[in-house]
Order: structure tokens, then C-alpha cells, then sequence
């Protein structure tokens, strides 16, 4: 799969109407204009136990040197990641997890990716965004970590 973000305004259109539901919710909010450094979205399908699932992923980064993805496949399966890019003074650091987005609207999960692009950039500052993630994605179950997040100040973003 080729995560390069190009930052092209389009949102694909998808199959399965949950996905389809929120492809056209994202490019409402973010496809003319969006607050982000980058942003792209791309459609494509993968394997999940024998069966063969569409995949809707979205990618946003800061001009602060975080990024954010969010992955959703048409069984309503979500995992929501954001990253601290490495640069001059820290290293890369990713916290994730996959909440149960049940009774989440289109409109909630557009908000939802938003304010976690939004959020990611406490990374920079040592803090981790993930009390505020929690709530917003109403997610009480495990997240994994990698990488060390440095605690001493502002880091200079690796752009």
C-alpha cells in the first residue's frame, strides 16, 4: 500500500454505504479547504480472515511535525494512530488503538478525525494527547505505543 499523502483534494467515493457515508462527509469538511499541512484519503480493499473488506483510510499531517490516520473497513471496524515525526530533538513516537465507533454519525467521525489532527500536536510539546483522544473517540480499551515520547520542551518539527 503507498502511503505517500499528496495532499489531492479529491475523497474517493466507496462501495459499502457506512464507508460511502463518510467519504462524502470528509470532502463536505476538508476536500475545498482544510486546516491540515497535508491531507489525502484512499480507498482500497484487504484481507480479514478469508474475507475481503473495503478500507477507507485518511491521512492529515501538521505543520508541527505530527501526523494523523484513521483506517475504517466496511465491517465498522475503526484504528485511529497519530505520530510525532522524528526530528532534530526526538524521536519518533506513534500511540494507536481501534475504539468501537457504535452510534458515531459521518458527522461525528469527520469532527472526531479533526480534533485528533487537532490534538496530535501535544505530541511535540512531550505531552501525550491520549485523555483527550479517549474521550473524543469514547474509546476505553488498549492503545499501543512505540518509541519514547520526550518530555523537555518544544521540539522542532522534521517538515
Amino acid at each position: 500500500m503507498d502511503t505517500t499523502m499528496t495532499d489531492d483534494p479529491k475523497i474517493p467515493l466507496c462501495r459499502s454505504e457506512l464507508l460511502q457515508d463518510i467519504s462524502i462527509e470528509l470532502g463536505r469538511r476538508f476536500a475545498g479547504y482544510h486546516p491540515f499541512r497535508t491531507f489525502s484519503c484512499e480507498v482500497d480493499t484487504c484481507d480479514n480472515d478469508g474475507e475481503t473488506l473495503e478500507r477507507l483510510t485518511v491521512w492529515a499531517s501538521t505543520w508541527y511535525g505530527t501526523l494523523a490516520s484513521l483506517a475504517l473497513w466496511e465491517n465498522g471496524t475503526v484504528c485511529v494512530s497519530v505520530t510525532l515525526v522524528p526530528a532534530e530533538n526526538n524521536g519518533q513516537y506513534r500511540l494507536g488503538f481501534c475504539p468501537q465507533c457504535d452510534g458515531f454519525t459521518a458527522a461525528n467521525v469527520a469532527e472526531a478525525f479533526r480534533d485528533t489532527v487537532s490534538v496530535s500536536t501535544r505530541l511535540c510539546y512531550g505531552e501525550s494527547p491520549l485523555p483527550i483522544l479517549r474521550r473524543v473517540w469514547k474509546h476505553r480499551g488498549k492503545v499501543q505505543t512505540s518509541g519514547t515520547l520526550s518530555r523537555n520542551g518544544k521540539s522542532k518539527p522534521g517538515v
